[in-house]
Formats: structure tokens, C-alpha cells, sequence
């Protein structure tokens, strides 16, 4: 029997050239909650807006996994990882975003709204996990396992913990306890709850 995948992953730096792969991966399919909140189609194309303009996504703080010469996943952490961006980034787009989600604009600018009150305040001393995605044909097979590695490695010395946000019916939520991440705190919100089912 050959080498084990996750042994012969790589880990490089995300470039301009990954963004294809990498909204495909974060974007299609699109997670339950935005699918259930905008549907599928306009929530993809939502994604891959938001990824390709640097909102979803900051690249210099990315990194992409490489299996069997093909990009498998991407994390993106440290450097202030997670949603901190202007409001002015988000107007710029309008004129892309607007027609992307017709006549679901309305309940998505209140499905946002409501999310962001979900998301945590940075932690102090913590280096932070922002974004983790594995290609979903290659999920199970040790990616994720070797990027919160990589990622262990880099805060590993410089930083007290670190930390990742996720929904609590993210089934990756596994893999993180399995790497020693615990719940510290769990955030609901009944109206986002009705919103997207989750």
C-alpha cells in the first residue's frame, strides 16, 4: 500500500492564480445557511464574489493544501484573520452584488446583519483561524487535519492558543476537537435561526 494522502500534502502560500479553485471550494456547494437563506445558486455566486474581491478571503494570509497536484483546501490565519472589513469594501460592490442576488437583496443584507451579530470579538492572545475549506471530493482524507497543523506550527511559540469560529452544526466541528480545539462559547440567535434553518 502507497503513502498515506495526507502525507504527501503540500502547504504554499495562496496566490491570484488559486482564487478559482479556492472560491470553488468555499463557494459550491454553498454553506446550508446562505443556500437556505438566498438559495443555492445566488448564494454560490454571492461566495465567489466576496472571495475574488478579498471580503470572504484576505490571500496574503492564506494558505492552499496541494494533493495529487491539485489545490484540496485553503485556510486562512493569523493576521487578523476574520470578518474585519470596511463598510466601504462592501459598497464598491453593490453593482456586482446587487444583480447577483435580485430579489433576495432585502432578506440578505438582514441575513448578514443578523450573522454578524453571531461572529465573536477577536480574542486577545489568541492566533486566529479564520476560514478552513476542503474540496468536498477530497474531505475525509486528512486535508483539514494537515492544515490545522500547519497552522499549529506557525502560532506554535508566538502565541498563548489559538481559535477558530464555527457553527455549531459545522460537521467539521469533529476535527477540531479532535486537534484540541473546545467550545468556549456557543452564540444563537433565534431570528437567524428561522432565517436559514441553522
Amino acid at each position: 500500500m502507497g503513502e498515506s494522502l495526507a502525507n504527501r500534502i503540500e502547504i504554499r502560500g495562496a496566490t491570484r492564480a488559486d482564487l478559482g479553485v479556492i472560491s470553488r471550494i468555499m463557494n459550491y456547494p454553498p454553506e446550508p445557511p446562505m443556500a437556505t437563506m438566498l438559495g443555492a445558486e445566488r448564494a454560490s455566486r454571492l461566495g465567489d464574489i466576496l472571495v475574488r474581491a478579498g471580503i470572504n478571503l484576505k490571500l496574503e494570509n492564506a494558505v492552499v493544501a496541494i494533493a495529487d497536484g491539485k489545490v484540496a483546501g485553503v485556510m486562512e490565519c493569523g493576521g487578523g484573520a476574520g470578518p474585519a472589513t470596511k463598510a466601504s469594501s462592501y459598497l464598491r460592490l453593490l453593482p456586482r452584488v446587487l444583480p447577483a442576488l435580485g430579489p433576495v437583496a432585502p432578506r440578505a443584507v438582514y441575513g448578514f446583519w443578523l450573522r454578524r451579530r453571531l461572529q465573536f470579538e477577536p480574542i486577545p492572545d489568541a492566533f486566529a483561524i479564520g476560514e478552513l475549506y476542503v474540496d468536498e471530493a477530497m474531505r475525509n482524507r486528512g486535508i483539514g487535519g494537515r492544515l490545522l497543523e500547519h497552522a499549529d506550527g506557525i502560532a506554535r511559540g508566538n502565541w498563548s492558543r489559538m481559535c477558530i469560529e464555527t457553527g455549531v452544526t459545522n460537521p467539521a466541528r469533529r476535527l477540531y476537537e479532535r486537534h484540541g480545539f473546545k467550545l468556549i462559547e456557543p452564540k444563537t440567535d433565534a431570528r437567524y435561526e428561522r432565517l436559514t434553518g441553522s
